[in-house]
C-alpha cells in the first residue's frame, strides 16, 4: 500500500482539473480548450491508476520488499513536494489578504500583459523554449544509461533490483515530480494568482501567451509518456524523442526557412512539415537500433515502425487543432509502433 499516498496525490490532481475545466467551461468552449484540458484531467486520473503498476512493468520477478521500499521513497519524495507547496501557497494567501498593497501587484492581468510585452517569437528564444523540452528527454537517456552501467556491475542485484525497475523508478519519480510542482503552480496561477510566491512566477514569464489562459505545455506532455512506461524501453525513448526533438526540429527548421504556408490560417510551413516527418522516422530507426537489445525484433519491423510513426506525425501536424500535439504526437505515434510490435 505504499504506493496509495502517490496514486491518491494524482487521483487528486484529476478531480482538481476537472472541477477547474467545468467551473470554467463556457470561456473553455470558446477559447477551444475545453477538450485539451479534459484530455489532461483523464491523464492524471490514468497516472494515478496506473502508478501501482509502473515500477514492476518491465520486472515481473521484483520481490515485493523491494518494490514496497521504491513505492515507499516516491511517495515520501512527493508528500515533502506538497507539504512545502501547500505551506507556501498558504503563506503567500495570509500576506497577500492582509495587504491591499500586495494583492494589487500579483494581478494575473497585469502578469498576462508582462508576459505578452517579454514575448519574442525568433530562432533563437525557440530554440532555446525546444531545448528545455529536449531535456525530458535527456533525463530518460541518462537514468537508462546509468541503469544499465549499475546492472553490468552487479550493484543493482545487491538490492534485488534490475535495469527496469531502478531506472524505471529514476524516470517515474523525476517526470512525476516536476508535474506535480507545474500542476501546483498552474492551478494556483489559474485561480488564485496572489498564492503564488515570486519565484515561482519566474517559471511562467517564457510562456507562450497562448498559453496564458490554460496549462502549460510541459505537464500533458509528460503524463502523455506515461502508458510507454509499460512498454519495451526503445518506445519509450522513441516517443519521448519525437515528442521533444521532432516536434522541435520542424519548429525550428519551419521557423528559420519556411517560406510556404502548409495551410491557410495556418503559421505551419511545408518545409517545417517535412522536417518533422523525416526527423520522425529518423530518431525511430535509429533510436531501435541502437537499442536493439530491449527489444526482438527485425529490421523490416523497425522499418516499418518508423514509417507509420512518421505518418502518425504528419497527420497530427496537418490536422490536429484543438488538441495539443503534445498529447497526440507521443500517444498515437507510440501506440502505433507498439501495435506494429505486437503483429
Amino acid at each position: 500500500m505504499n504506493y496509495l499516498p502517490t496514486s491518491l496525490i494524482f487521483l487528486g490532481y484529476s478531480v482538481l482539473t476537472f472541477i477547474y475545466v467545468i467551473k470554467n467551461r463556457k470561456e473553455k468552449i470558446e477559447t477551444h480548450l475545453f477538450l485539451n484540458e479534459i484530455i489532461i484531467a483523464i491523464l492524471f486520473l490514468i497516472a494515478g491508476f496506473l502508478f501501482p503498476f509502473m515500477f514492476q512493468a518491465n520486472s515481473l520477478h521484483l520481490p515485493l520488499d523491494s518494490l514496497n521500499f521504491l513505492w515507499f521513497l516516491t511517495s515520501l519524495i512527493f508528500l515533502i513536494e506538497i507539504s512545502v507547496w501547500i505551506t507556501t501557497l498558504l503563506y503567500n494567501t495570509i500576506i497577500s489578504k492582509k495587504n491591499p498593497e500586495i494583492m494589487a501587484e500579483r494581478d494575473y492581468n497585469d502578469y498576462c500583459t508582462k508576459v505578452k510585452n517579454r514575448w519574442v517569437d525568433d530562432f533563437k528564444s525557440e530554440f532555446g523554449r525546444k531545448f528545455l523540452h529536449l531535456f525530458t528527454t535527456f533525463i530518460i537517456l541518462f537514468f537508462w544509461s546509468l541503469g544499465t552501467i549499475l546492472d553490468n556491475l552487479g550493484i543493482l542485484n545487491q538490492w534485488n533490483l534490475d535495469n527496469y525497475s531502478f531506472s524505471h523508478w529514476l524516470i517515474i519519480t523525476i517526470g512525476l515530480g516536476f508535474v506535480i510542482m507545474f500542476q501546483v503552480a498552474d492551478l494556483a496561477r489559474l485561480n488564485k494568482f496572489y498564492m503564488l510566491p515570486n519565484w515561482a512566477k519566474r517559471w511562467f514569464l517564457s510562456m507562450r501567451p497562448e498559453e496564458l489562459n490554460t496549462f502549460v505545455a510541459s505537464t500533458p506532455m509528460v503524463l502523455s509518456l506515461i502508458p510507454f512506461i509499460f512498454a519495451p524501453f526503445p518506445i519509450l525513448a522513441s516517443v519521448a524523442l519525437i515528442t521533444t526533438g521532432a516536434d522541435a526540429a520542424a519548429c525550428l527548421i519551419g521557423k528559420k526557412y519556411g517560406t510556404h504556408s502548409l495551410k491557410k490560417d495556418s503559421n505551419k510551413t511545408i518545409e517545417g512539415f517535412i522536417t518533422g516527418g523525416v526527423s520522425t522516422f529518423l530518431i525511430v530507426l535509429i533510436v531501435m537500433n541502437i537499442y536493439q537489445t530491449w527489444i526482438s525484433v527485425s529490421f523490416v519491423k523497425i522499418f516499418f515502425m518508423a514509417i507509420g510513426s512518421a505518418v502518425l506525425f504528419l497527420l497530427v501536424d496537418f490536422f490536429a487543432n484543438h488538441v495539443s500535439d503534445n498529447i497526440l504526437n507521443p500517444i498515437l505515434t507510440g501506440f502505433g509502433m507498439w501495435l506494429i510490435l505486437l503483429l
